[in-house]
Protein backbone atom coordinates (compact mmCIF):
# COMPACT_ATOMS: atom_id res chain seq x y z
CA UNK A 1 0.00 0.00 0.00
CA UNK A 2 1.57 3.82 -0.66
CA UNK A 3 0.58 6.30 0.93
CA UNK A 4 0.96 10.00 -0.02
CA UNK A 5 2.16 12.46 2.11
CA UNK A 6 3.73 15.91 1.49
CA UNK A 7 3.88 17.74 5.01
CA UNK A 8 6.68 16.24 7.35
CA UNK A 9 5.21 18.43 10.03
CA UNK A 10 1.68 16.70 9.74
CA UNK A 11 0.68 12.89 11.87
CA UNK A 12 -1.48 11.11 9.75
CA UNK A 13 -3.10 7.64 9.67
CA UNK A 14 -1.64 5.41 6.98
CA UNK A 15 -3.56 2.75 7.84
CA UNK A 16 -5.46 1.07 10.42
CA UNK A 17 -6.95 -2.57 11.43
CA UNK A 18 -8.35 -3.72 14.91
CA UNK A 19 -5.29 -4.71 15.79
CA UNK A 20 -2.86 -1.98 14.25
CA UNK A 21 -1.97 0.95 13.00
CA UNK A 22 0.26 2.54 10.83
CA UNK A 23 1.06 6.07 11.50
CA UNK A 24 3.16 8.68 10.05
CA UNK A 25 5.45 10.56 12.93
CA UNK A 26 6.38 14.05 12.30
CA UNK A 27 9.72 15.16 12.85
CA UNK A 28 10.62 16.23 16.43
CA UNK A 29 8.14 13.83 17.97
CA UNK A 30 9.07 10.82 20.40
CA UNK A 31 8.01 7.26 19.50
CA UNK A 32 7.66 7.12 23.13
CA UNK A 33 4.96 8.92 25.51
CA UNK A 34 7.11 10.99 28.11
CA UNK A 35 5.46 13.66 30.33
CA UNK A 36 6.13 17.14 28.70
CA UNK A 37 6.73 16.33 25.17
CA UNK A 38 5.11 15.82 21.80
CA UNK A 39 5.06 11.98 21.36
CA UNK A 40 3.34 9.60 18.41
CA UNK A 41 1.33 7.52 20.74
CA UNK A 42 -0.52 10.45 21.89
CA UNK A 43 -1.14 11.77 18.71
CA UNK A 44 -1.86 8.77 16.94
CA UNK A 45 -4.55 8.31 19.92
CA UNK A 46 -6.08 12.07 19.02
CA UNK A 47 -6.38 11.01 15.49
CA UNK A 48 -8.31 7.48 16.48
CA UNK A 49 -10.46 9.11 18.98
CA UNK A 50 -11.32 11.76 16.00
CA UNK A 51 -12.20 8.70 13.80
CA UNK A 52 -14.31 7.38 17.15
CA UNK A 53 -12.02 4.23 15.89
CA UNK A 54 -12.13 1.23 19.10
CA UNK A 55 -8.64 0.73 20.34
CA UNK A 56 -7.74 -0.86 24.04
CA UNK A 57 -4.37 1.11 23.58
CA UNK A 58 -1.64 2.30 21.52
CA UNK A 59 1.63 0.53 22.35
CA UNK A 60 4.47 1.16 20.58
CA UNK A 61 6.44 -1.92 19.19
CA UNK A 62 9.58 -0.39 17.73
CA UNK A 63 11.05 3.32 17.69
CA UNK A 64 12.14 6.04 15.12
CA UNK A 65 14.96 8.98 16.56
CA UNK A 66 13.19 12.43 17.26
CA UNK A 67 14.92 13.72 14.40
CA UNK A 68 13.44 11.32 11.83
CA UNK A 69 9.89 11.22 9.95
CA UNK A 70 8.29 8.40 8.71
CA UNK A 71 6.04 5.33 8.96
CA UNK A 72 5.98 3.35 12.45
CA UNK A 73 3.22 0.36 13.34
CA UNK A 74 1.55 0.89 16.57
CA UNK A 75 -0.18 -2.32 17.94
CA UNK A 76 -3.90 -1.13 19.22
CA UNK A 77 -4.58 -4.52 21.23
CA UNK A 78 -2.73 -7.18 23.62
CA UNK A 79 -2.54 -9.83 20.54
CA UNK A 80 -1.21 -7.18 18.25
CA UNK A 81 1.72 -5.77 21.22
CA UNK A 82 2.47 -9.68 21.66
CA UNK A 83 2.56 -10.51 17.61
CA UNK A 84 4.34 -7.24 16.24
CA UNK A 85 6.69 -7.38 19.71
CA UNK A 86 7.96 -11.05 18.78
CA UNK A 87 8.00 -9.78 14.73
CA UNK A 88 10.50 -7.21 16.45
CA UNK A 89 12.20 -9.45 18.08
CA UNK A 90 12.73 -12.30 15.49
CA UNK A 91 13.87 -8.97 13.24
CA UNK A 92 11.03 -9.48 11.02
CA UNK A 93 9.96 -6.07 10.77
CA UNK A 94 11.66 -4.09 7.77
CA UNK A 95 12.18 -0.46 7.71
CA UNK A 96 13.74 1.28 4.75
CA UNK A 97 14.65 4.91 4.79
CA UNK A 98 15.15 7.42 2.23
CA UNK A 99 17.32 10.41 3.58
CA UNK A 100 18.50 13.62 0.83
CA UNK A 101 22.08 14.09 1.44
CA UNK A 102 24.44 17.27 0.33
CA UNK A 103 27.91 16.71 -1.10
CA UNK A 104 27.53 12.94 -2.48
CA UNK A 105 29.45 13.93 -5.59
CA UNK A 106 32.41 11.20 -4.09
CA UNK A 107 29.89 9.01 -3.02
CA UNK A 108 29.62 5.61 -4.92
CA UNK A 109 26.39 4.70 -6.63
CA UNK A 110 25.63 1.80 -3.91
CA UNK A 111 27.59 0.19 -1.24
CA UNK A 112 27.91 -0.55 2.51
CA UNK A 113 29.02 1.19 4.89
CA UNK A 114 30.53 -0.29 7.82
CA UNK A 115 31.89 1.84 10.87
CA UNK A 116 32.88 1.65 14.81
CA UNK A 117 29.95 4.41 16.29
CA UNK A 118 29.89 5.69 19.60
CA UNK A 119 26.74 7.76 20.68
CA UNK A 120 28.03 10.24 23.49
CA UNK A 121 24.41 10.84 25.73
CA UNK A 122 25.61 14.14 27.22
CA UNK A 123 26.21 15.43 24.09
CA UNK A 124 23.75 14.07 22.09
CA UNK A 125 25.77 13.34 19.43
CA UNK A 126 27.35 10.05 17.75
CA UNK A 127 30.85 10.14 16.79
CA UNK A 128 32.73 7.56 14.61
CA UNK A 129 35.37 5.88 15.69
CA UNK A 130 38.76 4.81 14.14
CA UNK A 131 38.37 1.00 13.55
CA UNK A 132 40.79 0.26 16.31
CA UNK A 133 40.07 2.27 18.47
CA UNK A 134 38.93 1.03 22.45
CA UNK A 135 35.92 2.67 23.54
CA UNK A 136 33.34 1.64 25.98
CA UNK A 137 30.18 1.63 24.68
CA UNK A 138 31.25 1.61 21.27
CA UNK A 139 29.57 -0.37 18.66
CA UNK A 140 29.50 -1.75 15.01
CA UNK A 141 27.12 0.28 12.70
CA UNK A 142 26.23 -1.38 9.42
CA UNK A 143 23.93 -0.24 6.06
CA UNK A 144 23.51 -0.71 2.80
CA UNK A 145 22.40 2.02 0.61
CA UNK A 146 21.89 2.81 -2.99
CA UNK A 147 21.85 6.62 -4.43
CA UNK A 148 19.09 7.85 -6.95
CA UNK A 149 18.06 10.89 -8.57
CA UNK A 150 20.18 14.22 -7.72
CA UNK A 151 18.04 17.60 -8.33
CA UNK A 152 18.44 21.21 -6.89
CA UNK A 153 17.02 22.24 -3.84
CA UNK A 154 17.48 26.08 -3.39
CA UNK A 155 21.06 26.32 -5.39
CA UNK A 156 22.39 22.95 -3.74
CA UNK A 157 22.68 20.02 -5.21
CA UNK A 158 20.85 17.47 -3.24
CA UNK A 159 20.68 13.17 -3.52
CA UNK A 160 18.15 10.45 -2.81
CA UNK A 161 19.43 7.51 -1.45
CA UNK A 162 17.57 4.34 -0.09
CA UNK A 163 18.83 2.70 3.18
CA UNK A 164 18.21 -0.49 4.86
CA UNK A 165 19.85 -0.09 8.46
CA UNK A 166 21.61 -3.76 9.17
CA UNK A 167 22.35 -2.03 12.74
CA UNK A 168 20.21 0.29 14.89
CA UNK A 169 22.57 2.56 16.08
CA UNK A 170 20.60 6.17 17.41
CA UNK A 171 22.13 8.64 14.80
CA UNK A 172 23.31 6.24 12.53
CA UNK A 173 22.43 7.16 9.47
CA UNK A 174 23.03 10.45 9.88
CA UNK A 175 26.89 9.75 11.63
CA UNK A 176 27.84 7.69 9.03
CA UNK A 177 26.70 9.44 5.91
CA UNK A 178 28.27 12.79 7.52
CA UNK A 179 31.61 10.75 8.14
CA UNK A 180 32.04 10.56 4.36
CA UNK A 181 31.32 14.54 4.22
CA UNK A 182 28.17 14.05 3.51
CA UNK A 183 25.59 14.84 5.63
CA UNK A 184 21.95 15.06 5.53
CA UNK A 185 19.88 17.81 4.46
CA UNK A 186 19.53 20.19 7.11
CA UNK A 187 21.75 18.24 9.66
CA UNK A 188 23.38 21.28 11.40
CA UNK A 189 24.82 18.67 14.13
CA UNK A 190 26.56 16.73 11.50
CA UNK A 191 27.87 19.92 9.42
CA UNK A 192 25.14 20.71 6.82
CA UNK A 193 24.94 24.17 5.93
CA UNK A 194 21.64 24.03 4.43
CA UNK A 195 18.69 24.76 6.75
CA UNK A 196 15.80 22.23 6.35
CA UNK A 197 13.28 21.41 8.76
CA UNK A 198 15.18 19.20 10.41
CA UNK A 199 17.80 16.39 9.09
CA UNK A 200 15.93 15.04 5.54
CA UNK A 201 15.40 11.63 6.96
CA UNK A 202 12.59 9.26 6.75
CA UNK A 203 11.58 5.81 7.27
CA UNK A 204 9.59 5.38 4.02
CA UNK A 205 8.84 1.75 3.81
CA UNK A 206 7.53 -0.64 5.81
CA UNK A 207 6.75 -3.98 5.69
CA UNK A 208 5.91 -6.93 8.62
CA UNK A 209 4.32 -9.95 8.77
CA UNK A 210 0.93 -10.54 10.14
CA UNK A 211 -1.80 -13.44 9.95
CA UNK A 212 0.11 -15.61 7.11
CA UNK A 213 0.95 -12.53 4.81
CA UNK A 214 3.26 -9.47 4.42
CA UNK A 215 1.90 -6.02 5.31
CA UNK A 216 3.87 -3.23 3.19
CA UNK A 217 3.83 0.23 3.41
CA UNK A 218 5.38 3.08 1.47
CA UNK A 219 4.86 6.73 1.88
CA UNK A 220 5.30 9.06 -1.32
CA UNK A 221 5.70 12.71 -1.17
CA UNK A 222 8.38 13.58 1.32
CA UNK A 223 10.83 14.85 -1.21
CA UNK A 224 12.00 18.25 -0.47
CA UNK A 225 9.49 20.51 -2.04
CA UNK A 226 10.43 24.03 -3.78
Amino acid sequence: MTFSHSDPQAPALAALTSDWAVFYKPFGVLSEEREGDRSAPALLREILTAQNAPFESVYPVHRLDRTTAGLMVFALTKKGASLLSKSVADGEVRKIYTAYLTAADDLPESGELRDKLFFDRRRDKAFILPPDADRRGAKEAVLRYALGDRFDWRGHTVTEARIELLTGRTHQIRAQFAARKSPLLGDGKYGSRVNYKGPALFSSELSFPWEGKTESFSCNGVRPGA
